[in-house]
């Protein structure tokens, strides 16, 4: 370093085509990044997008569990977003497909039981009282 600064000091400090004659690659190597290994690059497989079909053979209450898993995957993308952690808004758009594909499945079966809209959305209501997380429950 010394002798760098000596050498620029001097009264017959190179002209920049003396340098790069000197060290020719020194100039790109200096404004060019350091490119990572071939080994070290890695490919991360994309989500593959859900079909509302490959939920038709569930159960109501496996749906619902379902539903819940993809909830708290929601949940957990949005406190790696705020921690500024690595997530994907992509899987955060897909787990959201995938609770709407859920849940309509989850209608059209009790649409061919016959059961109406508003008794189904009692029926939660009255799941969610009597396990004490209703809007009136003690």
């Amino acid at each position: 370093m010394a002798a760098l600064i000596a050498a620029s000091s001097s009264a017959t400090a190179l002209s920049s085509k003396a340098c790069v004659a000197r060290q020719p690659f020194a100039a790109a190597a200096a404004r060019l990044p350091a490119r990572p290994a071939a080994g070290a690059m890695q490919v991360q497989a994309m989500a593959k997008p859900t079909k509302a079909a490959e939920f038709r053979g569930m159960s109501s209450e496996d749906i619902d569990a379902a539903v819940l898993e993809c909830k708290r995957d929601m949940f957990s993308m949005r406190i790696k977003f705020a921690k500024r952690e690595d997530w994907k808004p992509s899987d955060y758009k897909q787990t959201k497909r995938k609770i709407a594909q859920l849940l309509t499945v989850k209608r059209e079966a009790e649409m061919a039981k016959g059961i109406e809209r508003r008794d189904s959305k009692a029926a939660e209501r009255r799941l969610l009282v009597d396990a004490g997380l209703g809007r009136f429950a003690n």
